[in-house]
């Protein structure tokens, strides 16, 4: 039993390695939006990407809310 979990480790451990070699580095989301609000030209400018990125994040969960009845 022992000797099972640690192979189960060894496996996770290569996918994850192969995975990591295969994809290259991505940005976090919040970084890229922290990076589009720095782009702000004036306050306005501002508050409409914070309303883009709100409603982007508002539809993008919005299938998967209503799926598992949490609304």
């Amino acid at each position: 039993m022992l000797n099972s979990a640690r192979q189960r480790k060894r496996t996770v451990s290569k996918l994850l390695g192969l995975f990591q070699a295969i994809l290259p580095e991505i940005e976090p989301q919040q970084a890229r939006d922290q990076a589009y609000l720095a782009e702000s030209v004036d306050i306005y400018d501002l508050e409409r990407r914070m309303r883009e990125i709100d409603q982007r994040g508002r539809s993008a969960a919005s299938p998967l809310t209503f799926s598992l009845g949490l609304r």
